[in-house]
């Protein structure tokens, strides 16, 4: 169709396409009467008005007009036509874009029958860069009519939203990425490969393909042989087990691992036939580059591993696809990393749980263990305590030493038990009718004696209410009563000790309390921690492994309640036990009486504690003659090991004093200096090493021998104490052999280093006498030589003649020469 001029002025090109732009300027120069559209001149106003529209539109814009769709566009599309410029110029719409018109040909129509189309963010495989590409176009498709109503061409508005489409896809695959990380943050490597590429499996446009392959060390660390291993994949067939990298995958990997940038490997369908899920790709066109993205993590000192990112074929690798895939690996980094540590966490926790399992069957099979031999010690001894007739004093004290040894190591092998059933089987205690009264009362009768030997004023008081038959487990309940008293004697040096039994509402609560040494604040959240101890100063005795108040605490759970404690340092410290308080009604007897065995663990015990300081008559009575003895000084605090130490030493005709702290050892030490001291590390207040310490500081006592007593074994244990200024370190438990040879080497070492230090003194005297006579002599040959006008030899034979006519040894005579001439040089100055 062609239309005829406007009357008036005509419309050239030159006029129509006048200005700036390269369109325009191609515009101008092409030759239009060659076109479907014929010479501008011919142009109707209605194409005309539309081309004015059009061109100086900073809007990607084109004009389709007439029956071919004869296309005119501004220089805002000339980017969107890509190769197709300029030959787009004047072209009909179907040619230049043929690889579209199924797409959009269909509304072309529809415009050009008089009814607009809008389409928004529609997919288009274009050919404008050398390749089919994928793109999204958001656009409008608007009929013109003609004078006569009639459309004549269509007015296109288009915008390419492809980055934006791309972006926003992108972003919403690195989002589910991120919520993977939020959501599985506890799973193991394994589990975080697989979510991480299910993740990113809904984003097939950009990640087609994709594989996470893992050096073999990030999911087992001791892996002996290190390997690649191909935990994860997307976009292959469903069944596919092969390379997708061909033969020589390993080297592949192992270079990308160590590259410092991805890797491209093309020719993937020739290296992997059959491997990729047709479903996956936008169309037909198959994945025909992988690139290969080293995982790396700080922490570790070798790559994580390599992700392998199939390229779609539909877009070029640019600046922006490039950025998404390291982010991908970035997220799947940071996401191994953690999964990683958590892999690490998990081994460490489980390690700790097996060795933890492994202590538990120790401790309860050693402390199985050890009752066969303390029975065998403690029924032979009690035996022998009962039935002879002939032991001395002596004996029969060393007999019930060793047995309260014995029992004090059955309360620890059971206190050790106690805990070990507490870890493995925390249940309740299977509940009887109790009366909690009686039992609580008899418990501090038990303590009564200890108390008052110690000095303490131990006081009761119990609610008539608490004496109702009450559930309970007695043993249980004696357990917790006697740890809380001999806790409470234990530290505290003086004053009260309260035991209150009351009942507050449905509870049984009974409160023990003290004005002894207090628990320092930092440690009260600590106290009912297993095998942890407060070093107190001041208490009667540092024995113990810190299981006490632990088990006070489950035993208490066990009877379904609760223990706290309240003190102040200085002022003393309070337990409340609160328990349900279950009356029972029945008729059957309550239990109310302290096991004999338990009562003889924890009074023998405390009944040791009054005894700190070794009688001091005793200590000083051991026969004529005794301050030519040896003088030994034993700091122990322990009473029966220091009766023991004492009578041992004693046997090899020592005087032994003893003490059982470090201030009465240093009292001793300055009012009576012993030749040795032998002392625990162990000690109340200030330990041994602290006592050495002061010993060595004082230039007094600086060279005293000192050999300190532990129970640490091995030879880092002996280094140790000997680099703490020790003369000598034995560990218990030793031989009394042991001990007394030790004790006298370091006696006589002593003595021969105090005879060697005399002998020198009296050397250097003697060297002092020496030097002094050779230079009286010296002085007395000279003024020999100048008053007899003589030499040396001369000047000395006089001096000896002068010695034997007189009688007189020959320094005094030399003296009495100097002396004469230094008198006759005071008279003549004067």
């Amino acid at each position: 169709m062609r239309a005829t001029a406007e009357s008036g002025e005509a419309w050239s090109a030159e006029r129509l396409f006048a200005g700036p732009g390269e369109c325009l300027e191609r515009f101008r120069k092409t030759d239009w009467s060659a076109t479907p559209l014929g010479p501008v001149e011919s142009w109707p106003a209605e194409l005309r008005m539309a081309v004015r529209t059009v061109l100086p539109s900073e809007v990607p814009m084109l004009l389709w007009w007439g029956p071919q769709l004869v296309q005119i566009f501004n220089d805002a599309i000339i980017p969107v036509l890509g190769d197709k410029y300029p030959a787009a110029v004047a072209q009909p719409a179907p040619e230049c874009w043929h690889e579209v018109w199924d797409e959009v040909g269909a509304r072309v129509e529809r415009a050009m029958a008089g009814t607009a189309t809008f389409a928004e963010e529609e997919l288009l495989f274009m050919q404008r860069h050398g390749y089919e590409e994928e793109t999204y176009w958001t656009f409008s498709y608007s009929p013109i009519r003609d004078e006569s109503g009639e459309v004549a061409g269509v007015f296109v508005a288009t915008t390419d939203v492809t980055s934006r489409v791309l972006g926003e896809r992108r972003l919403e695959a690195l989002s589910s990425l991120g919520t993977v990380a939020i959501t599985d943050s506890g799973m193991s490597v394994i589990e975080t490969c697989r979510n991480a590429l299910d993740a990113l499996a809904p984003s097939h446009q950009d990640i087609p393909l994709a594989a996470l392959f893992l050096d073999s060390r990030v999911v087992d660390p001791d892996d002996p042989q290190p390997n690649w291993k191909k935990l994860a994949v997307i976009g292959t067939k469903p069944g596919f087990s092969g390379s997708l990298l061909g033969p020589d995958e390993d080297q592949l990997l192992s270079k990308a691992a160590r590259a410092s940038e991805p890797i491209v490997v093309s020719g993937v369908a020739e290296r992997s036939p059959d491997l990729l899920d047709p479903q996956r790709t936008l169309g037909d066109h198959p994945i025909g580059t992988l690139l290969l993205v080293p995982l790396t993590a700080s922490g570790h000192d070798f790559p994580l591993g390599v992700l392998a990112v199939g390229l779609s074929p539909y877009r070029v690798f640019d600046a922006a696809y490039s950025t998404f895939v390291e982010l991908v690996a970035t997220k799947i980094s940071g996401l191994l990393r953690d999964a990683s540590a958590m892999d690490a966490e998990r081994r460490r926790a489980d390690a700790f749980a097996a060795l933890d399992a492994a202590k538990t069957r120790f401790l309860e099979s050693i402390s199985h263990e050890f009752r066969t031999p303390l029975t065998l010690l403690l029924g032979p001894l009690q035996s022998v305590l009962d039935e002879a007739t002939t032991l001395t004093d002596a004996q029969r004290q060393s007999l019930e030493a060793s047995q309260r040894a014995a029992i004090r190591l059955r309360r620890l092998v059971d206190a050790l038990l106690e805990a070990t059933r507490a870890e493995t089987d925390p249940s309740r205690k299977p509940l009887r009718p109790t009366d909690p009264a009686a039992l609580t009362a008899e418990c501090v009768d038990l303590f009564a004696d200890a108390a008052q030997r110690a000095g303490l004023d131990l006081r009761s008081r119990i609610a008539d209410a608490a004496a109702e038959q009450t559930r309970l487990d007695p043993q249980t309940w004696a357990h917790i009563v006697l740890n809380l008293l001999s806790n409470a004697i234990k530290y505290t040096p003086s004053g009260t000790i309260d035991v209150d039994l009351d009942v507050e509402d449905d509870l049984l609560v009974l409160k023990v309390a003290d004005t002894g040494l207090g628990i320092p604040e930092s440690e009260l959240g600590r106290i009912f921690e297993r095998f942890h101890r407060v070093e107190s100063a001041g208490g009667r005795s540092q024995e113990g492994i810190g299981l006490g108040l632990s088990l006070v605490s489950d035993w208490v759970h066990a009877l379904g309640g609760e223990v706290t404690v309240s003190s102040e340092l200085g002022r003393g410290s309070t337990f409340t036990v609160s328990v349900p308080r279950v009356l029972d009604p029945t008729s059957e007897s309550p239990a109310g009486t302290v096991p004999g065995d338990l009562s003889a663990m924890y009074i023998g015990e405390a009944q040791r504690w009054d005894r700190v300081t070794f009688d001091e008559d005793e200590s000083s009575t051991q026969g004529e003659g005794v301050e030519s003895l040896p003088r030994i000084l034993v700091i122990e605090d322990n009473a029966d090991m220091r009766d023991y130490l004492t009578q041992l030493l004693r046997r090899q005709s020592w005087h032994v004093d003893a003490v059982g702290d470090s201030d009465a050892a240093l009292e001793r030490i300055r009012s009576r200096p012993p030749h040795l001291v032998l002392s625990d590390i162990m000690l109340p207040g200030r330990d041994g090493v602290e006592l050495l310490g002061e010993i060595r500081r004082d230039p007094a006592t600086s060279r005293l021998p000192v050999i300190l007593l532990t129970a640490r074994a091995g030879a880092e244990a002996t280094i140790g104490g000997l680099r703490t200024g020790a003369d000598d370190y034995i560990t218990k438990p030793f031989h009394p052999d042991e001990l007394v040879a030790r004790v006298r080497v370091n006696l006589e070492l002593s003595w021969l280093r105090e005879q060697m230090l005399v002998a020198r003194e009296r050397e250097s005297d003697q060297l002092k006498t020496a030097l002094e006579t050779r230079s009286t002599l010296s002085k007395a040959v000279g003024l020999m030589m100048a008053t007899f006008k003589c030499d040396a030899d001369a000047a000395f034979d006089k001096l000896v003649a002068f010695s034997q006519h007189r009688n007189v040894k020959v320094r005094e005579i030399a003296e009495q020469i100097v002396g004469d001439y230094t008198v006759s040089l005071s008279d003549s100055s004067r």
